[in-house]
C-alpha cells in the first residue's frame, strides 16, 4: 500500500514540476528584445560614418550606404516605415563590413515568399543603424528618406 502512495506522490510531483517549468519558460519567451533605438546606445552622426539612405530606381526599395568603414566591423539596421492605410512595417538586417570598403544594403519595401509584393504608398522611412566598431565599441546613427 505504501508503494502505491509513493508512486502517486512521485507522479504528482513530476506533473507539478513540469507545469512550473513550462509556465516560467513560456513567460520568459514572451519578453521582447528591445529595438536598436530602445537600447540606450551612444549616438554618432550619420555624416561621421558616411551613412546615406536613398530611394532605389524601381520605387520599391531603398539603398543604405556607409562610406567611412575603416574602424567598423559590422552594422545592424532597423528600417521602419508606413504603408497604405498607415500600416507600420519594418525590416531588420546585418552587414559584415570589409575594412576600407563601402558597405551597402539593398532593402526591399514589401514582402517576399515565392513572389515579392511591394508595399504601396510608403511614407516615413526611418533607418537606425547599430555600428559595431573595431575594439568593441558600439554606437548608433539615424537617417530618414522619402520615396
Amino acid at each position: 500500500m505504501n508503494r502505491k502512495y509513493l508512486i502517486a506522490a512521485a507522479a504528482i510531483l513530476i506533473v507539478l514540476l513540469g507545469g512550473y517549468f513550462l509556465f516560467f519558460a513560456n513567460k520568459s519567451s514572451n519578453e521582447t528584445t528591445p529595438t536598436i533605438a530602445e537600447q540606450n546606445i551612444p549616438n554618432i552622426s550619420a555624416d561621421s560614418m558616411g551613412l546615406s539612405l536613398k530611394p532605389g530606381s524601381d520605387g520599391h526599395r531603398v539603398i543604405m550606404t556607409v562610406t567611412k568603414t575603416d574602424d567598423i566591423d559590422s552594422l545592424d539596421y532597423e528600417l521602419s516605415y508606413t504603408s497604405k492605410g498607415d500600416i507600420p512595417r519594418g525590416v531588420l538586417g546585418h552587414v559584415d563590413v570589409k575594412k576600407g570598403q563601402k558597405a551597402t544594403a539593398d532593402i526591399y519595401l514589401g514582402t517576399c515568399s515565392n513572389v515579392c509584393h511591394p508595399d504601396s504608398d510608403v511614407k516615413n522611412i526611418k533607418l537606425v543603424v547599430k555600428v559595431n566598431k573595431t575594439g568593441g565599441k558600439v554606437f548608433q546613427a539615424e537617417t530618414k528618406t522619402e520615396l
